[in-house]
């Protein structure tokens, strides 16, 4: 069977259980079978264990959060705020923009989910604020933060990428789109999905100069 049809029903079918799971609205699915294709045909399996991880980690985050915005399904924009630009920059710069783009995606997502079940919750500029807030920094999200990052550049290494670079990369992007989080209330343009775009960037742009370009 030609590899691009094996690719296209994987990613079809991933998607579809994705939908079915409530991981994924209608229109996140179709996007996220557009990236999974995308991936799985520029990277392989490897590629697509990466972007399914993320997929994973972010969807069971909010399963798990009763107070989740997400409960109901990702949609298409977050998908791609998310995955397009690992995608692009991965196909630009490599792999190790790639992995740690989706590795400070994750732990970005893991903090605010698991966070929101913290005692408390602390925000520069406006000190305590109710756990899961924007912007808000907690012993719990922190926590949360640090063992996606870890647990994501782990897959540096099948594609020969050192961890403690893609960590590095992973945490300093996530903690990015904690800092430029205010701008969510300052900037009309400068929604959610933008600032996921971004801080998944930086993540990327870090990986690509400590590992160098692969």
């Amino acid at each position: 069977m030609p590899a691009l049809l094996i690719y296209t029903l994987l990613a079809v079918a991933v998607s579809l259980a994705s939908l079915f799971l409530g991981w994924l609205d209608a229109g996140g699915a179709l996007a996220a079978a557009a990236l999974g294709f995308s991936t799985l045909a520029l990277y392989g399996y490897w590629g697509a264990a990466v972007l399914l991880s993320f997929v994973a980690i972010g969807s069971l985050g909010s399963r798990i959060n009763n107070r989740s915005r997400d409960r109901n399904g990702r949609k298409a924009s977050q998908v791609l705020a998310n995955g397009l630009p690992a995608l692009l920059g991965g196909l630009l710069l490599g792999r190790a923009f790639f992995a740690a783009a989706l590795a400070a995606a994750a732990a970005d997502t893991a903090a605010s989910e698991i966070g929101s079940f913290s005692s408390w919750a602390w925000r520069p500029g406006r000190g305590m604020v109710p756990p899961g807030s924007n912007a808000a920094v907690s012993a719990v999200g922190s926590i949360a933060l640090v063992a996606t990052a870890a647990f994501m550049s782990l897959w540096g290494g099948p594609a020969g990428l050192r961890w403690s670079p893609l960590f590095a990369a992973a945490v300093s992007g996530a903690v990015f789109d904690t800092i430029s989080g205010p701008l969510e209330e300052k900037l009309s343009w400068w929604n959610n999905d933008v600032n996921n775009a971004v801080a998944s960037s930086v993540a990327g742009l870090l990986a690509s100069f400590f590992n160098g370009l692969t």
